[in-house]
């Protein structure tokens, strides 16, 4: 690559044969075009490297790393110092983004200026419980910006890259929540930090179906009381494993329909509700 490129999108993996052909074919389509893509794999068992190289041809510039270590954090950090972009952006394996994402971060970074963002996000499905789980994690990072408690997603970070180094990247002793941290040390840095709410990134729900969204709900829960009154989770709180073989559906019990439809009626009119109040 002889010159720079404007963003360098950095995937960390591990047994995503499944989930990263629908992120990989979204960013081949993309209608900005000057990025590198950089997948950091943990010597995945599957066939992740295979789709990798049936994608990287699509892409204007695309590199495939190899850690050492099966760990979220060291990965991005290895994608962060090998990455020659402007801006960093860090997405998970298993999201999806539109194919004007790229020129639509494009255009809010050179307007806004900012070092540091992340984007609303949608659910992966229809479903109504899916979808008000995402809005209000939306007006859950709303909130937190404005508490001074700034919460971005490791699964859709976009960092200036001179910020990233100056916060030496993810800190790779905690286990959970070391995007919390990232984005808590950024504000003690005074480094700006904007929500934007277009465009929309495509969250997986895959470990909530997988684990149970209650139970999931539960332990997010447990992150954040841990990191308001004991800080950052250095030691095993629970167990929150990498990688896409660990996210197999469990069988569902039979839900009464009938029963459920007020409950969703309920949620439907909140949603629009949050919606009017997050838009004005």
């Amino acid at each position: 690559m002889s010159g720079k490129p404007f963003f360098s999108v950095i995937i960390p993996s591990l047994n995503e044969e499944k989930y990263l052909p629908t992120l990989l074919s979204s960013l081949s389509k993309q209608t900005y075009r000057d990025f590198e893509l950089i997948v950091v794999d943990g010597k995945s068992d599957d066939k992740t490297i295979l789709v990798f190289n049936k994608y990287k041809n699509l892409m204007p510039h695309a590199f495939l790393y190899t850690s050492e270590k099966r760990n979220v954090s060291y990965q991005r950090n290895l994608g962060g110092q090998k990455a020659k972009g402007k801006y960093l952006i860090f997405l998970d394996a298993d999201v999806d983004v539109g194919q004007t994402f790229l020129e639509e971060l494009h255009i809010a970074a050179i307007k806004q200026k900012f070092q540091l963002a992340t984007t609303w996000v949608v659910p992966d499905s229809k479903r109504p419980i899916d979808q008000m789980m995402m809005l209000l994690a939306n007006l859950g990072t709303e909130i937190a910006k404005g508490v001074n408690k700034p919460f971005v997603g490791g699964y859709n970070t976009i960092v200036r890259k001179d910020v990233f180094l100056r916060l030496k990247g993810f800190r790779e002793e905690i286990r959970i929540g070391e995007d919390q941290d990232f984005a808590i040390r950024a504000k003690e840095k005074n480094i700006s930090f904007e929500i934007l709410k277009e465009p929309h990134l495509t969250f997986s729900l895959r470990r909530f179906r997988a684990r149970g969204t209650l139970n999931i709900v539960r332990k997010l829960a447990q992150v954040e009381i841990h990191h308001l009154t004991r800080g950052p989770i250095t030691s095993e709180l629970f167990d929150y494993p990498m990688g896409g073989h660990v996210h197999k559906v469990k069988s569902k019990r039979q839900i009464n329909l009938a029963k459920f439809n007020t409950y969703i009626h309920g949620i439907k009119k909140l949603e629009r509700k949050l919606t009017h109040l997050l838009l004005e």
